[in-house]
């Protein structure tokens, strides 16, 4: 009563306080709209920036893809002397040109950039590993006496000593062009390439993301700053009706400040401003979360984790997929023997040398110390000879490196296109075979087969 009479005698009108409050209200609530929306648009913004990267990223492995399939359709056909791996070559190289496709997507989207330079160097590179690959199907060619075959091929001229060669001979010689060090360090140069470009894709990206992000961090202190002023009238307002809504304000505040979503409760305009807020926050923090690389993937080795590979193999057809299981042998005494440091570097190298000789599409993963889990998609049981041989190379590549570390070899036990598409089923069967491996000699692979699984792994 006391205020009310002072506000009479200053001629103060409780109605024109009220108008004057609500008036003030509506501004504020208007202009925390504008600033939702500007904001929502900033992650609309961010999120077709993420889209345009993966967009990139994706045509980039596109490249690499097209010259991993026709990497392995030369070998296919060296191996295995099959024609459709060479009519599946040329058809890849004459009529799909996804390569030339990647590069001209590349062009119209990312003209003049450095990222677009590493693309067509790996497009280089592969088209003069072509130059190699032609002449060891000439050469099988020559050894079938095939007359008809793609016309590029004819142009292919074969030295006197390899023409001279019986038609074993140039068999062997073929395959051996296509599978060693030398082919395999020309397909690391393409890799690199490719790396070299998504490195400079995820630079230009992760520098506009970052100003994206100090935009939208602004415009949330903006929003906050609303909020708090709103706040602050609601409170002047609801202090005039017995205080209403006090407590939920003050605790929208406190949240807010703690980096927290704000409790729904109080008055239903309360309630619609916290909904909101709420809904802002959550979707930055997913923004966020979704660009982690963290999550999914192991921090000393840079394959996939234990969680990335939960997720990859809930989400393949394992019936035309390969699970090679490896597990480094007598890793222990390396530790024992050289120290963990030592130890570290050398699941750093096998990770580095299984992610060098499987294709981008496969999936290279560590799920224990030292086990790692390979998938090969897109395989058949016609695949095996090239497993074998991978697997080979693989133990060649890390038991005869100079770079001060250990040698080591790896066991592999393999599901090859298993009938259960159970993730479970074929790791327990990659795990019997890879139990047979260890039980005879370790250093090799052994391919899952059903008299194996009579004998129940303790290893």
């Amino acid at each position: 009563m006391q205020i009310l009479r002072k506000s009479k005698e200053k001629g103060l009108s409780l109605k024109k306080v009220s108008i004057a409050m609500l008036i003030v209200s509506v501004g504020i609530a208007l202009m925390l709209l504008v600033a939702a929306i500007k904001t929502f648009n900033s992650f609309q913004l961010m999120k077709q920036m993420t889209n345009n990267y993966i967009a990139l990223q994706e045509t980039t492995a596109e490249l690499m893809a097209a010259s991993d399939y026709l990497t392995e359709e030369v070998q296919c056909y060296t191996v295995i002397g099959d024609r459709k791996h060479l009519d599946n070559y040329f058809e890849e190289a004459e009529v799909a040109r996804r390569r030339e496709s990647a590069i001209r997507k590349m062009e119209e989207k990312l003209p003049d950039t450095a990222a677009l330079n590493k693309l067509k160097d790996a497009m280089s590179e592969s088209l003069s590993l072509m130059n190699r690959e032609y002449y060891a199907m000439r050469l099988i060619l020559e050894a079938k006496e095939e007359k008809e075959y793609p016309a590029v091929l004819g142009t292919v001229k074969l030295s006197d000593a390899d023409r001279s060669l019986g038609a074993g001979e140039k068999t062997e010689l073929a395959r051996r062009m296509v599978h060693d060090e030398s082919y395999y360090e020309q397909k690391t140069r393409i890799r690199t390439s490719m790396t070299e470009c998504v490195t400079e894709l995820k630079n230009g990206v992760y520098g506009d993301q970052q100003n994206m992000e100090i935009a939208t961090r602004n415009k949330l202190i903006v929003v906050a700053g609303l909020i708090l002023l709103q706040i602050v009238a609601m409170f002047a307002m609801l202090w005039l009706t017995n205080h209403l809504g006090v407590n939920p304000v003050l605790k929208a505040v406190d949240n807010i400040r703690k980096d927290q979503t704000i409790p729904i409760s109080g008055a239903s305009e309360f309630r619609y401003l916290a909904g909101t807020y709420n809904k802002m926050y959550n979707a930055y923090k997913k923004s966020i979360e979704s660009l982690s690389y963290k999550a999914s993937h192991d921090e000393l080795t840079g394959v996939y984790n234990r969680a990335g590979y939960d997720l990859i193999k809930t989400s393949l057809d394992l019936s035309s997929t390969a699970m090679l299981l490896f597990d480094v042998d007598q890793f222990k005494r390396i530790n024992d023997q050289y120290g963990h440091e030592t130890g570290d570097e050398v699941l750093k190298q096998i990770a580095s040398v299984l992610n060098t000789n499987f294709r981008s599409d496969d999936y290279v993963c560590r799920i224990g110390g030292d086990e790692f889990v390979v998938f090969m998609v897109h395989v058949n049981a016609e695949k095996k000879q090239l497993i074998e041989n991978k697997v080979k190379h693989i133990n060649q590549e890390l038991s005869g490196r100079k770079n001060g570390l250990p040698d080591v070899t790896l066991s592999a036990g393999v599901s090859l296109c298993p009938v259960s598409n159970d993730p479970k089923d074929t790791f327990r069967q990659a795990d019997i075979a890879l139990y047979y491996v260890k039980d005879h000699g370790r250093n090799g692979c052994c391919f899952y087969r059903k008299e194996l699984g009579m004998k129940k792994p303790v290893h």
